[in-house]
């Protein structure tokens, strides 16, 4: 129910956002999206129980700001699973304002609100740096300001390329590696405030116009430890998530 009470409040929100932009003949823009894929990876923790899940949110963003919707739900469920199917186990409401000082830098800053299931909601605030280049590298901070008992902090440093191969199709290829400083949410809720290098990911996808407002994008993302506290505190693994997701733009 109490992720049932989000979702209403953003869809209001977002009506009354389009609504008051038309009249105003101002520029909004945004997407609504929906997936399938075989479970659910969040900092390298299966938090689906390897189970399949939809996931499915929408973005509103004006003048730099965005406000973000998305939640995971447990579409399949195995006799000794943990989540019920059709129950949604995250929730989560961002807001994120993106500016660019100089050509060649991008910043984003925000704050990510969790609304999980069975274990305690939490909230992080974050920045992320973006060098306009080759690759586009980004070091990310994100920061527990909620649940972690000590500093809070999650690192990571990706890279990645879309190579345009059609006028309607894209090829995406990516790579992260993080850092842990004693946060919350990459652990599986553990008292032990745990802090090194967390996991790495490789991730593949294909974006693909079926017009100039929707696209269909397949995705692969491998991930695994990266240490040994990372794989033994932790509880990071080696996985494997694919799927598909479908988006209109607006």
């Amino acid at each position: 129910m109490k992720n049932f009470a989000l979702v209403i409040a953003f869809m209001t929100v977002c009506l009354a956002g389009m609504s008051s932009a038309a009249n105003a003949e101002v520029t909004v823009s945004g997407d609504v999206y929906a997936g399938l894929y075989n479970k659910y990876i969040f900092r390298g923790l299966d938090s689906s129980g390897n189970q399949w899940v939809s996931q499915f949110g929408a973005d509103l963003s004006y003048k730099g700001f965005t406000l973000g919707y998305w939640s995971n739900l447990i579409t399949h469920q195995t006799p000794d699973s943990f989540y019920k199917a059709g129950e949604i186990t995250e929730t989560d409401i961002t807001l994120n304002y993106t500016f660019t000082p100089v050509k060649l830098l991008t910043f984003n800053v925000g704050n990510v609100f969790y609304s999980l299931e069975g274990v305690r909601d939490t909230d992080e605030l974050y920045a992320k740096a973006t060098l306009n280049t080759l690759l586009s590298p980004t070091f990310a901070m994100y920061w527990d300001c909620k649940q972690s008992n000590s500093t809070g902090l999650f690192y990571t440093f990706s890279v990645g390329h879309t190579f345009e191969l059609t006028k309607q199709l894209g090829l995406n290829l990516g790579a992260l590696v993080s850092y842990n400083q004693a946060n919350y949410s990459a652990q599986f809720g553990t008292n032990n405030n745990y802090s090194n290098w967390h996991n790495y990911e490789f991730s593949v996808s294909a974006d693909y116009a079926l017009t100039d407002k929707i696209k269909i994008s397949p995705t692969y993302t491998y991930s695994n430890a990266i240490s040994s506290k990372a794989r033994d505190i932790a509880g990071v693994k080696d996985e494997s998530v694919y799927g598909v997701k479908a988006a209109f733009n607006f």
